[in-house]
């Protein structure tokens, strides 16, 4: 897992990262667009995801993992709560989805706050808890997920 600045992965990431060298024109718009224009952008050949949702507390979502793709998360809109944990630490409640690539966990991990500025990469076997709130309060959130092939890495 890597978090950081927005601005140090535009600096650093696809120098350090060879598999994320296409990232750069999608990391410098987020700097200066809104989520409705980045929408409407084209990346290719980048798999980016848009979503909206509003947060949860974090005993109503599951911790998820991923074999295919590495997720890169950035919140353009709000503030989440993303909890991490290494796989092997949680239990599996369902099984892997190849379709979908994803498995869900429970369990626990640490917190790092998603904010609008920070990004973080989460690998395969980094065990992620999505949208959770910081308040008690939901946050609106609008975030892009970029899936990067495993097999780039």
């Amino acid at each position: 897992m890597l978090y950081d600045s927005i601005d140090n992965f535009i600096a650093n990431i696809p120098a350090v990262i060879p598999a994320t060298q296409d990232l750069s024109a999608l990391l410098g718009a987020i700097k200066v667009c809104r989520f409705e224009e980045l929408k409407e952008m084209d990346f290719s050949p980048l798999d980016v995801r848009f979503n909206e949702y509003d947060t949860k507390p974090d005993t109503e979502v599951q911790f998820e993992s991923h074999i295919k793709f590495w997720d890169l998360q950035i919140v353009v809109e709000g503030t989440e709560y993303l909890s991490i944990a290494p796989v092997e630490t949680l239990s599996l409640t369902n099984i892997y989805d190849e379709k979908e690539d994803i498995a869900f966990y429970s369990g626990a991990g640490q917190k790092i706050l998603l904010e609008p500025g920070t990004a973080v990469l989460l690998a395969p076997w980094d065990g992620h808890q999505p949208g959770t709130s910081v308040t008690e309060a939901p946050s609106h959130v609008k975030k892009i997920v970029v899936k990067i092939p495993a097999d780039k890495f």
